[in-house]
């Protein structure tokens, strides 16, 4: 299972970069999780679109989905030169009464997913889904392969009941969109004092601070969860590769 950090920013993307996105590459399978702000541009540094067989988007803010039209316009011109031979396939997270409105185009299938849903992907790769604590309904994703484990939650205040999701996963990938004098909650989001705090709680192995804030220096971000989690923390770095 290898991970590699295509975004790293919340709310809009710094020069050169992208907001949330993750690529993950298990076999033949090559997985985006969100697609955000400059996302799209920054994959096509690691392969052709047209490689890419699954798309998870976590909620409908636009620092985790603003690429996806141009992304089905991509898939679209990839079906009709001939170069994908499947369309994508797009998992949205949505509710009964929280559905997404997508153009309907050749390229890609979209699939509707909420929190009871469980993914089964060639090859005995599994995806299970829970509901973050967020202003929108987000979903977070756990991804078990290769008796391997990857969390990403996506955006979420701090809550315990995301503890039996996250439990003991290989890397957690969750946010860090203020420092720990803040109050993160009101806006929807964990600190990084939050995000150690959860990681060590949940016994993982490693823990990866991303969804970056826009001021101070973030690599207090890193410091602070090291107060909390005694594991190996990561502040994500654009191209940055994990191998699990």
């Amino acid at each position: 299972m290898k991970i590699t950090v295509l975004g790293r920013w919340g709310a809009y993307p710094k020069a050169g970069e992208a907001t949330a996105g993750y690529l993950l590459e298990i076999g033949e399978h090559r997985i985006l999780l969100d697609c955000g702000s400059g996302v799209l541009a920054a994959v096509q540094q690691y392969l052709e679109i047209s490689e890419l067989t699954t798309v998870f988007l976590s909620h409908q803010h636009f620092d985790h989905m603003a690429d996806l039209g141009c992304l089905q316009y991509a898939c679209l011109i990839d079906m009709d030169l001939k170069r994908r031979e499947k369309p994508l396939r797009l998992l949205l997270s949505e509710t009964k009464n929280k559905k997404w409105t997508i153009p309907s185009i050749q390229g890609t299938v979209a699939k509707g997913i909420n929190k009871s849903d469980t993914v089964t992907l060639e090859g005995g790769i599994q995806l299970t889904f829970f509901q973050t604590n967020h202003d929108a309904y987000c979903l977070g994703v756990r991804v078990e392969a290769d008796n391997k484990v990857l969390v990403y939650t996506a955006d979420t205040r701090y809550d315990e009941s995301l503890i039996p999701h996250i439990q003991g996963a290989d890397l957690l990938i969750t946010e860090a969109s203020f420092y720990a004098e803040f109050n993160a909650s009101q806006y929807g989001h964990m600190t990084s004092i939050e995000a150690g705090r959860l990681a060590a709680k949940a016994e993982v192995k490693s823990l990866m601070l991303s969804h970056l804030p826009h001021f101070g220096d973030i690599q207090l971000l890193k410091q602070e969860a090291e107060t909390m989690f005694s594991g190996k923390v990561m502040l994500a770095e654009f191209g940055q590769l994990v191998e699990l």
